[in-house]
């Protein structure tokens, strides 16, 4: 039982913590394929910073080898910036209209539901960007009178919750197993040809 918990923590690092990097490297890669071609200075750019997102997975897999991972490794205060940093790589390689409103102060948010919130929301725009077809994408976050709420919604094809539910793969399972261990919760509401909205909250005091 030991072992095998322990291979599931790891395949939930491992998808959490690399694979979103390699994730993002790729669709930044592809965006400047196809759009910086003339454009030598922002093709630089783009490589560069690509090439730190790399540098940064293979730090992560370095540490949970090393078994030294860093629960703080997200710094305190950044996930507006960060979001938008991932909304505008989307942006680029998609040509979705996107709708990204913080309502809450970047000093509001314990340490630790920061990290996941960002992780989890991460993973939320990952999947709507890879497997959604969606041509919209709209994500808030708020306060609330005892913690925060965000909203995640695209307009895209959809899918069976069920069937998501019992695959093999993490991204979803990933997502709630973040925001239940902080006593939040997830609410998934879609259908095939509807669409999917994400909404998540979690109770914490404030800092």
């Amino acid at each position: 039982m030991a072992v095998n918990e322990e291979r599931q923590r790891i395949s939930r690092e491992l998808h959490d913590r690399v694979l979103q990097l390699l994730s993002s490297a790729r669709l930044r890669a592809e965006s400047s394929r196809r759009q910086l071609p003339n454009d030598p200075r922002g093709l630089e750019t783009e490589l560069y910073a690509i090439e730190q997102t790399i540098d940064k997975a293979i730090i992560e897999i370095r540490n949970l080898l090393a078994e030294n991972q860093n629960p703080d490794d997200l710094k305190a205060g950044s996930l507006e910036r960060r979001l938008k940093q991932e909304l505008e790589i989307f942006r680029g390689r998609t040509g979705f209209k996107l709708d990204f409103r913080c309502a809450i102060g970047a000093r509001s948010l314990p340490p630790e539901v920061e990290r996941e919130l960002y992780f989890t929301l991460r993973e939320g725009i990952l999947n709507a960007v890879r497997h959604s077809r969606a041509t919209e994408l709209h994500l808030t976050v708020t306060a609330t009178s005892d913690g925060c709420q965000a909203t995640l919604r695209d307009n895209g094809v959809g899918f069976e919750p069920a069937a998501s539910e019992s695959s093999s793969h993490y991204g979803l399972k990933g997502m709630r197993g973040r925001i239940e261990k902080l006593g939040g919760e997830i609410r998934l509401d879609t259908a095939p040809g509807k669409g999917t909205e994400i909404k998540i909250t979690v109770p914490f005091d404030e800092v």
